[in-house]
């Protein structure tokens, strides 16, 4: 009975010692275990990306068959345009990425599109040249991951994580430039039947730029100044991306941008007298290519709706426009299996 007890407690007493060891075994492995994941994803924080897809428009032309609203309700599909982008990726933190892209883009919007009557009788149009740098925080909230063998043999997937799926929004800040453009037809000028323009001195046919024009009286009038081609927005949106190999990912992005411009489209406020022109320009072709452009409508709801002083456009909202890309990633530096940055935090 002593000795039970005399065993007994030499067990307690070297027990805390034998806890300790472990605990600190398990303290040096987390210590460890923390200090490579940061090594690791360090060693992979450098990518390319590449992206092509397309681009939209929401401001004052075209839109859906109802009031224009600059909102998504309002996107037509005819207004799609090319857009494409490059740029570097730099992992920040694990979940974390700094991303920089050149993109290039045409924004584009016709009143023809619409049968909303105010819009079709206005008719006018523009195409526009986006050309953009935007720096950008990219968040990954979301990991997905299939792996196993029966994932394996379903997917005939050569590697143990066979799918692995990240999701990320993004928000930043960009600086572009844009060049709204109409295109001019002598024939339409003529048939259009009010300008003062004869016709050996019309501009040739082709597209314009629009903002020389001064289509609403920019700089002539003190209260509307002449808009600058160069303006910030705001770009934010939801990504996906899918590891392919070692050093490859491919995913999809939306983006919006939000402008502090309402010119893209050079349409913003009301129109104006077409007799000013004639003050403004000497050239007889830069006064036609004002008149018509200034006001082209096809005249369904007769004269009164764009007169001077009726609206033209709205001066409330600004312009937004939007790319939807599918994208390549490539990862720069030493090779070795690609982890996407929400991967870690489920190692």
């Amino acid at each position: 009975m002593d000795y039970l007890v005399t065993r007994d407690k030499n067990i307690m007493h070297k027990s805390p010692k034998k806890y300790f060891l472990i605990f600190s075994v398990l303290i040096f492995s987390f210590t460890l275990e923390s200090f490579s994941q940061p090594q690791l994803w360090k060693r992979e924080r450098h990518h390319l990306l590449f992206g092509l897809g397309s681009s939209g428009f929401m401001g004052d032309l075209g839109g859906a068959d109802r009031i224009g609203s600059q909102g998504i309700r309002d996107f037509n599909f005819a207004a799609v345009r090319p857009a494409a982008t490059v740029g570097y990726r730099y992992l920040l933190l694990e979940n974390l990425a700094l991303a920089t892209t050149f993109s290039f883009a045409y924004v584009s919007g016709d009143d023809r599109h619409t049968n909303e009557i105010y819009r079709n009788n206005r008719n006018i149009h523009f195409r526009s040249p986006i050309i953009e740098v935007a720096p950008k925080l990219q968040y990954y909230f979301y990991n997905f991951q299939r792996e196993g063998a029966r994932h394996r043999r379903v997917t005939r997937a050569g590697t143990r994580r066979a799918l692995d799926m990240s999701f990320y929004a993004f928000g930043g800040i960009a600086g572009f430039y844009f060049n709204p453009q109409g295109y001019f037809e002598a024939e339409n000028y003529i048939n259009w039947g009010r300008g003062t323009i004869p016709v050996s001195e019309l501009p040739s046919d082709g597209w314009y730029n629009l903002q020389p024009l001064r289509t609403e009286g920019q700089g002539f009038f003190r209260t509307r100044e002449k808009y600058s081609r160069i303006s910030v927005a705001i770009p934010f949106g939801l990504g996906a991306l899918l590891n392919v190999n070692r050093n490859i990912s491919v995913g999809l992005e939306l983006g919006f941008r939000k402008t502090f411009t309402d010119y893209i489209d050079d349409v913003s406020t009301t129109y104006v007298d077409p007799g000013l022109f004639h003050e403004i320009f000497d050239d007889p072709a830069m006064i036609a290519l004002a008149e018509y452009f200034s006001n082209p409508t096809n005249g369904n709801l007769g004269d009164l709706v764009t007169s001077p002083g009726q609206q033209r456009g709205s001066p409330y909202g600004t312009d937004t426009y939007f790319f939807t890309l599918i994208t390549l990633h490539y990862r720069l530096g030493q090779t070795g299996a690609i982890r996407s940055p929400r991967q870690f935090w489920g190692r």
